[in-house]
């Protein structure tokens, strides 16, 4: 029976049992001794499947039927079932087994998902096909343990061919100056090939043209292991790998402390099949009593063949750098194993089934490893105190998120760079603080190099109070009018928009406190009276506590995040522009709980600035049960910063200006800057390869550029992996917080139903909709406020073609008639087009003083 088989024939069989649980439990209790005894039969052609949540039922009840399942063993493993979140065997069926925990100590689940199964698809429960395929075919649920063979060696002296598979991934799309370093260094070693799993900017690449054999950028979302797999399969390949003696796999997750000449000297006088810096296995940790390294032939003699129910149990090597000697690169399953790696929901599975799956698939076939580091530390030495042991002994490598997460909590990291040039007195320190400030999340960062070791010995890890405290530090705090808040935004995490502006307004004005409170973005504005403290701290918990006045972009909750009073704080919402499409209480159809919790949400806000009367009635509709009269029609603070003259500009924005410009090189900007959808990548246009290359044509034709920026809560980057290739540029917030430097700028505009259109009407330039889907999205999927072709100044596109034609118009001049047309549009929306809006909102704010 074939898996598709399988599949079929298993979704007819639940649909059986639930017909016969409806007559009677004695009849779904045959139905599943039957299966359990005979095996499943194939499903005749005209068998009814079962809907998932039957699937479910009927696997936890077979389960339970054959006494299959260790439920003592699973809940030790599991957490969340031993904290009475759901019951082992739902939890297993749900959600377990594609976890890779396995149902009991004789089956290994992964290994028998990838010897009987298809390791790339997540549709067959592997304990499900052992019961009612697998063991009537006799296949085993554990692997064979071969002995160890003897070990790969070289003779003294011995020339060594190696090739590095060097895998990076950048948030900005370059190559930063520590990769470049450390890649210089392997290229001393190997013929390194380099790809990054990012959609790179022009000419980074070229920074590594004389060190590398190869490099590629190549957005696919699979991890490290998935770029060492494309890079073994497709972009060098395994014949050619064969032809070195030893492949090496490296990431840019770690900084190089040190040359590797040392290293690769002792392993090279090392015999082994397999090599890396240090062993790790999780029970193996101080949290168990263990203090000391333990030898690596006892810990290989201990833990080499046994199953563990939690995979991440399992002895195994950690992956940032590993090396594999020939007869592992000529392994099959070696090489299986690295050709089925698939994009995982999470970097945790990616861990789990190939960082230590092939660790345990290559002890079990007798493959001897070796490491740097000399014997078992407890629990990830890279990230606990061992460290710098190891580093005195001759460790090369300082992990990234030792210092930007801490994992493992270690105190006293605020003077790492001390620490590391005390051991390691040429390590650039400087560069790869350069790269934790610029990639590592802010917040996360400040909190790692917060923990301190008390006088006493105890350590302090500064964490934030509970909601429940801080609902009585909130009940209790006072409250100061003048003590302002700003968190960030709550998907991208910059200032920027309507806030910003707000923040400028009042920066040099010492009346007022400032809090600015940040999550993953580092944020350093000038001013007077400015505390800028983490959001999900202790600090700004206290800050936040005391705030009145308090600025929210989407909701108190969503950007404010804590448990926080709207009867002692005024939120002002200041949202984050002229919406066209339908949210909160005025969406098509809202869920009955996404209505009351959205209405929990607005009803806390004591205010919300609008544009004009007209988006006064809108904001209104959809900020239920807030009354017009709770409306401010100040005009959007952003719109400030588009109107205002060059030298008003904040220094940072008019840096970006300049920034922007150069990035420009004289072509005409054309943003294009698309609305979320629901379905994210699914929901996006697709380009064609010809209507890719119509859109380079009308760049090349209009000396254009197409700037990319799509919405802040996307994570699917649909378009920009598309459009980059044609040479548009990446216009997202990462690199330009601030929209209205690009409004600024930009010649002009295209979206579907963002409200940047409404937005960039104020600069009277051209605007398009592309509207490929525009009666699904207005009448499914969110619903539009206005018919566009009504308020849009710009054609309204529903089809490549006419989007072709409108771009090909879009730098015609005016007609009067046309800029009278466009005028009148414009005052729908805009009660004002001066550059004062955010000092209306700031005398409106200073006027609930005493309220």
């Amino acid at each position: 029976m074939t898996l598709d088989e399988f599949v079929l024939s298993w979704s007819a069989f639940a649909a059986r049992w639930d017909d016969a649980r409806g007559e009677s439990p004695e009849a779904a209790q045959a139905l599943l001794d039957d299966v359990l005894a005979s095996g499943l039969s194939p499903a005749p052609e005209s068998a009814a499947p079962a809907p998932d949540p039957v699937l479910l039922e009927c696997e936890v009840a077979l389960i339970k039927r054959a006494k299959a399942f260790d439920v003592k063993a699973y809940k030790r493993a599991q957490a969340l079932v031993r904290q009475a979140q759901t019951g082992p065997f739902r939890h297993f069926c749900s959600t377990g087994w594609k976890q890779l925990i396995s149902p009991r100590i004789d089956f290994d689940l992964w290994w028998y998902w990838n010897e009987h199964l298809d390791p790339t698809r997540e549709d067959i429960n592997p304990l499900v096909h052992h019961l009612v395929a697998g063991r009537h075919e006799g296949l085993p649920t554990l692997p064979p343990v071969h002995d160890v063979r003897p070990p790969t060696s070289f003779a003294p002296g011995e020339t060594i061919r190696r090739a590095c598979l060097f895998v990076g991934y950048d948030p900005d799309g370059i190559v930063d100056d520590h990769v470049v370093a450390y890649v210089t260094e392997l290229s001393r070693h190997a013929d390194v090939y380099y790809l990054a799993d990012s959609t790179m900017a022009p000419g980074e690449l070229e920074k590594l043209a004389g060190v590398t054999r190869g490099a590629w950028a190549i957005r696919h979302g699979r991890y490290d292991f998935g770029s060492w797999s494309m890079l073994a399969q497709d972009l060098v390949g395994w014949d050619s790998l064969s032809t070195y003696d030893e492949v090496v796999f490296a990431n840019d997750s770690a900084y190089l402390l040190r040359p590797l000449d040392e290293v690769f000297a002792r392993m090279d006088a090392t015999a082994a099949d397999w090599w890396g810096l240090h062993a790790t296995k999780r029970p193996y940790s101080r949290d168990n009593g263990d203090d000391v390294p333990l030898p690596l032939a006892e810990a290989k003699q201990r833990w080499r063949v046994p199953n563990e129910i939690d995979p991440v149990d399992h002895l195994h090597l950690s992956s940032y750098f590993l090396v594999f000697r020939r007869p592992v690169i000529a392994d099959p399953g070696f090489r299986a194993r690295l050709d089925s790696v698939r994009r995982q929901t999470s970097k945790p599975l990616v861990i789990l089934k190939y960082e230590v799956g092939i660790s345990r698939y290559l002890l079990l076939k007798g493959f001897d490893f070796a490491t740097i580091v000399e014997g078992l530390y407890p629990y990830l030495p890279a990230y606990t105190t061992d460290y710098w042991e190891v580093v005195a002994q001759g460790f090369p490598l300082l992990k990234r998120n030792l210092i930007s997460e801490n994992p493992r909590r270690m105190p006293g990291l605020d003077t790492w760079k001390e620490r590391v040039l005390a051991l390691v007195p040429d390590a650039d320190v400087e560069s790869f603080e350069r790269n934790l400030l610029r990639v590592s999340a802010d917040d996360q960062l400040r909190h790692s190099l917060s923990i301190t070791t008390r006088p006493d010995g105890t350590v302090d890890y500064h964490e934030p109070w509970s909601w429940a405290r801080f609902r009585t530090e909130d009940r209790w705090a006072p409250k100061f009018d003048h003590w302002w808040a700003f968190p960030v935004c709550a998907y991208d995490h910059t200032l920027s928009g309507n806030e910003r502006a707000l923040f400028d307004e009042i920066a040099d004005d010492p009346s007022i406190k400032k809090i600015i409170l940040t999550r993953s973005r580092r944020i350093d504005l000038p001013g007077e009276n400015v505390v800028t403290v983490p959001l999900m701290s202790r600090e700004g918990q206290y800050h936040l506590a005391r705030a009145r006045q308090i600025f929210v972009k989407h909701g108190p909750r969503i950007n404010a995040h804590w448990p926080l009073s709207p009867i002692t704080h005024n939120f002002v919402n200041t949202w984050h522009g002229i919406p066209l499409k339908r949210f909160g209480s005025a969406m098509i159809d809202p869920p009955p709980e996404l209505k009351r919790a959205e209405g929990r949400e607005h009803v806390a806000c004591r205010a919300v600035v609008t544009s004009s009367r007209m988006d006064s009635l809108t904001m209104r509709s959809a900020f239920w049960p807030l009354a017009y009269t709770d409306m401010w029609p100040t005009g959007l603070p952003r719109n400030d910063y588009i109107r205002c003259e060059p030298e008003r500009l904040p220094p940072d924005l008019a840096e970006a200006g300049r920034r922007l410009e150069s990035d420009l090189d004289g072509r005409r900007l054309v943003l294009f800057l698309p609305t979320f959808k629901d379905a994210q990548d699914e929901a996006y246009y697709r380009f064609s390869p010809e209507e890719l290359a119509w859109l380079q044509d009308w760049m090349y034709r209009n000396d254009a550029v197409l700037g990319v920026r799509e919405h802040m809560a996307d994570s699917a980057k649909t378009y920009w992996h598309q459009l980059a290739p044609l040479g548009a540029i990446d216009v997202s917030s990462r690199r330009y917080p601030d929209l209205e430097v690009l409004y600024r700028s930009a010649a002009a505009l295209v979206s579907d139903y963002s409200s940047c259109l409404v937005d960039f009407m104020l600069t009277g330039r051209p605007v398009a909709s592309f509207a490929y889907d525009l009666d699904r999205y207005s009448q499914q999927e969110r619903g539009l406020f206005y018919d566009l072709h009504q308020v849009l100044p710009g054609p309204v596109c529903e089809t490549f073609d006419d989007l072709a034609e409108a771009l090909d118009g879009f730098f015609d001049p005016l007609s009067p008639e046309q800029e009278e047309d466009y005028a009148w549009r414009r005052r729908l929306f805009f009660d004002h087009v001066d550059d004062r809006a955010a000092a209306r909102v700031v005398a409106r704010v200073k006027s609930l003083y005493g309220s």
